[in-house]
């Protein structure tokens, strides 16, 4: 579970930089980018589930489809770089992980619990919201149906059916800056940004523990104002008026509403807003937009290429019990031939398998199910029969399959000496030449 919860929050980071770069180039092309956030946030929770649980058909070379032949289908996983698997940085950093099934319960534990409890602050937070709504008064400004509250506001309140909320002394206010406020708000109903911040956080019930979804929100919520600061100023606003607008509503900044969309953001927030607002297009703007683009690129590519730690199991290291039971794992103990000077032999080391390959060193196999095995940048498929007898492997290695049948011991042994026999029989040519340099 710890390896598991390691690599999705190592995948969520790599596609928030994926996002923050592609929001860049985005706002070098006077883009807009809530949707890059709102996207990096959906794949931090479905590409980790996507990866360790898919498997996609490999079409015959050709064209040409042989009934005869099986289709191979291969595992999203397998195509990852194992080098960048979150299992072995930790057990390299903290060396052999002991299995433990009380900490994996007391992660579920919590969080489930973290889960609950943000989802029930959610909960609480609109039904208080519902009850302060009950006391606003009806209004209206700038010829658009308000609420008047006492202190909260100007901003956009209610999650499934949000409206606008203004405080009582914006109705004080000149008509110039009533109307740019209520153009604000209203862009961000006609933008459904309410429904996009309640998407994200129902996103966010999901998985509480990951840091860098919070991060994606917060970048979510700052592109939102963005956005939609664009959105006014493209119907003809002027951007003095409205940035002074901005500042006088941020000096009187009201009571604050949680998870709302709010033209009163904080100080440093809008700054930010503004210096976006009278940002220019410089000479090199489009070769810096490809630049970040591509880098946005890469970083997306690099989450899909992270390897989950055995399919979501727990990190298992070569003293540690494989996924497979003991009958099957016994059943796949034997020797496979891949040629007629090589044999694979698996054999068992208490709960551990290993393969040895004629002339190499035995290394630990470790089980991603019944029937699945891997082993540094290579994987062993154990073919067995309805009755549960395995007649054979696929040993895969940089995308090649190589097929072994399963042979008896004695037919192994007598490969084992053909090769020390040739190992060691003397060479014609050579013996020749040593006579002749004597």
């Amino acid at each position: 579970m710890l390896a598991w919860m390691s690599y999705v929050i190592m995948v969520s980071l790599l596609l928030g930089l994926a996002a923050l770069a592609l929001e860049r180039s985005a706002r070098v092309r006077q883009k807009p980018t809530r949707w890059l956030w709102g996207a990096s946030m959906i794949a931090s929770l479905l590409l980790p589930l996507i990866i360790s649980s898919v498997s996609v058909q490999i079409p015959q070379q050709g064209g040409v489809v042989d009934p005869a032949k099986p289709q191979r289908i291969v595992a999203l996983w397998q195509m990852t770089a194992s080098e960048l698997s979150p299992s072995g940085w930790l057990t390299t950093t903290a060396g052999e992980l002991p299995a433990s099934p009380d900490l994996d319960r007391l992660l579920q534990v919590g969080w489930s619990a973290a889960s609950a409890i943000l989802f029930l602050s959610i909960l609480a937070s609109s039904l208080q919201l519902n009850r302060r709504r009950r006391r606003w008064e009806r209004g209206n400004m700038a010829g658009v149906a308000v609420h008047v509250s006492e202190g909260a506001g100007p901003a956009i309140v209610g999650l499934l059916n949000p409206h606008i909320v203004v405080p009582r002394w914006l109705m004080q206010c000149p008509a110039d800056v009533q109307e740019l406020v209520v153009a604000h708000e209203q862009s961000h109903l006609e933008a459904h940004d309410a429904r996009l911040v309640t998407i994200a956080l129902g996103l966010l019930v999901c998985m509480p523990w990951n840091l860098p979804l919070w991060w994606q929100l917060r970048r979510l919520r700052v592109a939102i104002e963005i956005d939609c600061d664009a959105r006014v100023l493209r119907r003809g606003y002027d951007v003095t008026h409205y940035g002074e607008t901005l500042i006088a509503v941020g000096e009187r900044q009201s009571a604050t509403i949680a998870m709302v969309a709010a033209m009163s953001e904080p100080r440093s927030l809008l700054e930010q807003r503004i210096r976006n607002m009278l940002r220019k297009k410089t000479k090199h703007a489009h070769a810096t937009a490809l630049a970040l683009a591509c880098l946005g690129i890469a970083f997306a590519v690099g989450a899909a290429e992270i390897n989950p730690p055995n399919n979501g199991e727990p990190v298992k290291s070569a003293s540690q019990e494989s996924a497979a039971d003991t009958r099957i794992r016994d059943g796949h103990v034997g020797f496979y031939q891949l040629n007629d000077n090589a044999v694979l032999a698996i054999t068992r080391n208490g709960q551990q398998l290993n393969a040895q390959l004629t002339g190499q060193p035995s290394v630990p196999i470790f089980a991603r199910s019944n029937t699945e095995f891997s082993y540094k940048d290579k994987s062993i498929s154990f073919i067995t029969e309805p009755d549960g007898q395995t007649t054979s492997l696929i040993l895969r290695q940089h995308g090649i399959d190589m097929p072994m049948k399963r042979i008896g011991a004695a037919t192994a042994q007598r490969i084992a000496s053909i090769r020390v026999e040739q190992r060691y029989r003397p060479k014609p040519d050579r013996v020749g030449a040593l006579i002749i340099l004597r």
